[in-house]
C-alpha cells in the first residue's frame, strides 16, 4: 500500500477528538511561510523544498522536547536520514503560511520513525504533504550507534 494511503486511512482517526488530544500531547507544530525563493515558475513550491521544511520542523521538535541538535552533535550523536516516504497531495503556493505537524511514531534500538504532515494554516484537514522519515544515529566516524535513550520516551 503506498505511504499516502496510510495517511489517508489515518486521517479520519487522527481527526477524531480523542485521537487529536492524544496526538497533540506527542506532536509539535512548526509554522513557516512560502517565499519566492521556494517556488518554481508557476509560484508553487518546488518539490525538494518541502524536505527543507520537514527538516526544520524535526529540528524544532527535538529542540523543544529534548535538546538542540547541536548539543547532540557535541555529544557525538549525528542523525542521518535512512529512509523517507513522501506523498505530495496538493501544492503550496507563494505567500502561503504552512503548518508542519511532527511526532515520533516509534523507536527501535537504532531507528527513530518520525511522521510529518504539512497543511496550510487554517486548513488542517487538507494535507499538502505527508511524510514518514526514518532516522538513524551515527558517531563522528559514521558508525551506527544506538538511539539516545530519551528518544524512546517520546
Amino acid at each position: 500500500m503506498p505511504s499516502h494511503m496510510n495517511f489517508d486511512a489515518r486521517k479520519t482517526s487522527l481527526d477524531s477528538d480523542a485521537s487529536r488530544e492524544s496526538l497533540a500531547a506527542k506532536e509539535r507544530t512548526f509554522e513557516c511561510r512560502v517565499y519566492y525563493e521556494d517556488t518554481d515558475c508557476m509560484s508553487v513550491v518546488y518539490h525538494a523544498n518541502y524536505l527543507k521544511y520537514l527538516e526544520r520542523a524535526r529540528s524544532e521538535y527535538v529542540e523543544e522536547r529534548l535538546s538542540s541538535v547541536a548539543d547532540y552533535h557535541n555529544s557525538g550523536f549525528f542523525f542521518m536520514v535512512h529512509k523517507m516516504e513522501i506523498a505530495f497531495h496538493a501544492p503550496a503556493r507563494l505567500g502561503d503560511s504552512l503548518m508542519i505537524r511532527t511526532w515520533i511514531e516509534n523507536t527501535t534500538r537504532y531507528r527513530v520513525v518520525v511522521r510529518q504532515i504539512i497543511t496550510k494554516k487554517g486548513e488542517p484537514r487538507d494535507y499538502l504533504v505527508t511524510a514518514t522519515v526514518t532516522l538513524v544515529t551515527v558517531n563522528p566516524s559514521g558508525e551506527l550507534m544506538p538511539v539516545p535513550a530519551e528518544f524512546h520516551s517520546l
